[in-house]
């Protein structure tokens, strides 16, 4: 997807998230894990951060967020069982590229249902991980304790980071200040060490040279 046009995407959705509320998230999220861009991540984040000043409730924004990513992923797994993994690698060439389809082969092959729950956490992976799990050999039971153990964590810390990152920020504004300062007096002491430095030894090698 062309940056301009993701840009745009997010934006009209962001907008969309105060003016509908709830809707707006539930849809963004589902619709993501079945496997279409859209940045349910950001959309999330701002509706816990929303909800630290009261345009939402933060347990529904939780609720909301579980039950669309569960509900999206699964119809995502269905649509990569049903299809198969030749047909989606064909006509979801830009999504499913051979790097992803490989990442999450490996990963099932090796942890199984742990596999789905460390997915979540990846992005890019992540959306495109409902269908590719679809199309492998894993049991659907098996998926489905990954992906709902997952978007229980998952839903749990986009929403702690929305719903105290600014508060978290306003806190670290001072440490950040004082390593700023103390990285530039850092600089100027090393240039100055190394201008000095540098003038040292062409004294002491014009000195060599005039004995």
């Amino acid at each position: 997807m062309p940056l301009l046009l993701a840009v745009d995407i997010a934006t009209r959705v962001l907008g969309a998230l105060e003016h509908h509320g709830y809707p707006v998230l539930f849809w963004s999220l589902l619709i993501n894990n079945v496997g279409v861009p859209v940045p349910a991540e950001s959309v999330l984040l701002t509706a816990a951060g929303l909800a630290k000043d009261g345009h939402f409730r933060l347990p529904l924004v939780y609720l909301t967020g579980v039950a669309a990513a569960v509900m999206g992923d699964n119809a995502g797994f269905l649509l990569g069982r049903h299809l198969g993994r030749e047909v989606l690698a064909h006509r979801f060439s830009l999504l499913l590229t051979p790097k992803r389809i490989a990442s999450l082969d490996r990963l099932l092959a090796r942890w199984g249902a742990g596999a789905i729950f460390v997915v979540r956490f990846v992005p890019g992976v992540s959306t495109v991980s409902a269908v590719l799990a679809g199309s492998s050999d894993l049991p659907w039971t098996k998926y489905l304790l990954g992906n709902f153990s997952g978007a229980l964590a998952w839903v749990a810390w986009i929403c702690t980071l929305g719903y105290y990152g600014s508060e978290w920020g306003e806190r670290l504004k001072p440490i950040w200040s004082g390593v700023h300062r103390a990285t530039w007096v850092t600089l100027a002491v090393l240039i100055v060490l190394a201008l000095a430095g540098k003038i040292f030894l062409k004294r002491r090698a014009g000195a060599a040279s005039r004995q």
